[in-house]
């Protein structure tokens, strides 16, 4: 009898250990693949399995918010070039939605902003339902953990005022790409994105 019941408290004891390690350590991002509007190359998150953190911001040409954003994000990809941060732009709107967002359109704005980063298609939503992405704009970093190995490190939203970059007073998505970069700890790991709801077909 007290065999048997150490046998369940050993067992008990594995699993919150299971369940701790499961809550603390994000299961591995898959990898995808998709077209660069600007050149109509593929482009697959195993390209980039030497950087040390990847930052997807699903955005639009057409949405407000996403507009808002814009020099913000320009800021952030010039901030981290060169530190092992790779940015991708993606966007996961129809044309049929909004003919702003089309793939010649994409390759248009692209063209117009002088955009260093690839500004990916995703026109059959198959990386938005990937990552459960609803708005625009809406980020992810993903975080090395070797061998191109990508976890999940934040979502959300990139800081806590839209409408005026000058008074925004929490940096979300700055503070997780330097977590991600340097394997820290972030006290956060997704923040509500303020936008435009990603046309779903």
């Amino acid at each position: 009898m007290k065999s048997l019941r150490s046998f369940i408290l050993t067992l008990k004891a594995a699993l919150l250990l299971a369940i701790m390690a499961s809550a603390q350590t994000p299961g591995k991002i898959e990898n995808f693949t998709l077209i660069n509007a600007i050149n109509h190359n593929s482009i697959s998150l195993s390209d980039y399995k030497n950087e040390k953190a990847i930052v997807l911001i699903f955005t639009s040409n057409y949405c407000p918010f996403a507009k808002l954003y814009e020099e913000r994000i320009q800021n952030l990809i010039s901030q981290y070039q060169g530190k092992g941060a790779q940015f991708l732009l993606i966007n996961s709107n129809t044309s049929l939605d909004h003919l702003d967002d089309s793939i010649e359109e994409m390759a248009k704005w692209a063209k117009e902003k002088n955009a260093v980063v690839p500004y990916l298609a995703d026109k059959e939503q198959k990386v938005a339902l990937q990552f459960k992405a609803t708005k625009n704009p809406e980020v992810f970093v993903l975080q090395n953990t070797g061998e191109g190995n990508f976890i999940l490190k934040y979502r959300g939203a990139i800081d806590d005022n839209p409408q005026v970059a000058q008074e925004a007073t929490a940096f979300y998505l700055r503070d997780a790409i330097t977590a991600a970069v340097n394997r820290k700890n972030l006290s956060y790991a997704e923040k509500r994105p303020v936008g435009c709801t990603i046309q779903k077909q």
